[in-house]
């Protein structure tokens, strides 16, 4: 797996984190999926690379 970018409100890089901590964020819906790799953590949750 890898690590995820993490951007703001204006698509400007904040920080780079682990997948896990970008999947968390993504479920308390507090990030929302800008890009995907192809690869999924389950069967229907693409691996984020851009949040």
């Amino acid at each position: 797996m890898g690590k995820v970018l993490v951007l703001n409100a204006s698509y400007e890089p904040l920080n780079i984190t682990n997948w896990r901590r970008a999947v968390v964020l993504l479920i308390k819906g507090k990030a929302e999926r800008i890009e995907h790799n192809g690869k999924y953590v389950y069967a229907d949750f693409p691996l984020p690379t851009v949040i």
